[in-house]
C-alpha cells in the first residue's frame, strides 16, 4: 500500500503530487517480506526519482496550471518510526491486516497560491504574486475589483491514521488537526485501493473523500468581510498504472480527478469546480 494523496488530494509534486505518481491511494505497510513496487524493506532508505510530462490544474482564479516533470520520492520504515517525503510517522499498532499510526503531514491547499511550497519542490516555477486578487461581479461583469489576500503559511496536520489491507483490497482513514498555529482546522482523509490488472503491470483504482472543517476552508479561501465558507466535502477517483522495466527502472502513468465542494468552488478566489491531474512517465530508483 502506498500513501493517498491523499487528496482530493488535493492535487503537485511532494507530498500529494508524490504520493499520486509513486503508488495507490493508501500507504505502504511498514514490513515486507521481499522489496516490490508495493512493499518497502524495513530499515532502509529508499531514494527514487520520477521524470515525465504531466499537469495539475490550478482552480486558483488567475494562476496557471502546475507542471510536473522531475518528482522526487524519499522513504524510510523503521520497525515503529517512519518518513515519507514530508510526512513523519510513528507506528503505534501492527497485525497482519491493520495498522494504526500517529502522522504529521503538511496541509496540502497551499500548493495551489505558492510555487516556492515545499511540496511543489521540483515542479518547476516561480513564487505566485501575492497581496491583491481580482474578482468580477455577475452584474457587473466589464468591472473588476481588487482586494486583499493574507498570506498563507506552511501548515502542518497531526493525528491518527488507520490502514487496512484484506485480500488486495487497501483503505486508510486519517483524522489531522492542524497543529502550526495558523488556522486549528480539521481535515478527515479516507482512502480505498482496489486493484485491476496484476499481471502485465499493475492498474490500480482509487476512490476517496477528503473534509475539510471550515476554520481550514476559510484559511485558504475565504476572503476577509467578503466571503466567509464553511466545510467542505471534496470526493476523488484516480486511475494509476505502473510496470516495472528492471530492477531500478519502472513505467508510471495515473489519472486523477477531484470535485471541489461548493464551500471551495464559490470562493471569489477561485475558478473552477474540480482538479484534474495527469502524468505519464518513469521512475529511476537511485536507492
Amino acid at each position: 500500500m502506498t500513501a493517498t494523496s491523499r487528496s482530493t488530494g488535493v492535487a503537485a509534486a511532494c507530498a500529494l503530487a508524490l504520493a499520486l505518481l509513486f503508488g495507490s491511494s493508501v500507504r505502504a505497510q511498514t514490513t515486507c517480506k521481499a522489496p516490490s513496487s508495493e512493499c518497502v524493506v524495513v530499515g532502509k532508505l529508499d531514494l527514487s526519482v520520477g521524470l515525465g510530462l504531466g499537469d495539475r490544474s490550478n482552480p486558483v482564479r488567475g494562476e496557471s496550471s502546475i507542471p510536473l516533470v522531475v518528482i522526487p520520492q524519499l522513504s524510510y520504515y523503521g520497525r515503529h518510526f517512519f518518513l515519507d517525503n514530508l510526512e513523519l510517522g510513528v507506528t503505534v499498532h501492527e497485525s497482519d491486516t491493520t495498522t494504526l499510526n500517529l502522522i504529521a503531514t503538511p496541509g496540502y491547499d497551499r500548493v495551489f497560491f505558492y510555487r516556492n511550497d515545499l511540496q511543489n519542490f521540483f515542479v518547476g516555477g516561480a513564487p505566485y504574486a501575492t497581496g491583491i486578487a481580482p474578482l468580477a461581479p455577475s452584474d457587473q461583469p466589464e468591472q473588476q475589483q481588487v482586494f486583499p489576500v493574507r498570506r498563507r503559511h506552511t501548515t502542518y496536520l497531526a493525528g491518527p491514521e488507520w490502514l487496512f489491507d484484506y485480500e488486495g483490497i487497501s483503505g486508510q482513514l486519517d483524522a489531522l488537526r492542524e497543529v502550526t498555529g495558523e488556522h486549528e482546522g480539521y481535515e478527515v482523509r479516507g482512502a480505498i485501493a482496489v486493484p485491476l490488472l496484476k499481471n502485465a503491470g499493475a492498474l490500480v483504482v482509487n476512490t476517496g473523500f477528503t473534509w475539510k472543517s471550515a476554520a481550514l476552508v476559510r484559511y485558504y479561501y475565504g476572503v476577509d468581510g467578503l466571503y466567509r465558507p464553511g466545510d467542505a466535502w471534496n470526493p476523488f477517483v484516480k486511475l494509476g498504472y505502473s510496470r516495472p522495466w528492471s530492477e531500478r527502472w519502472s513505467l508510471n502513468a495515473f489519472v486523477h480527478y477531484e470535485y471541489l465542494d461548493r464551500a471551495v468552488a464559490d470562493s471569489p478566489l477561485v475558478s473552477d469546480h474540480s482538479v484534474l491531474t495527469v502524468f505519464g512517465g518513469v521512475v529511476f530508483k537511485i536507492l
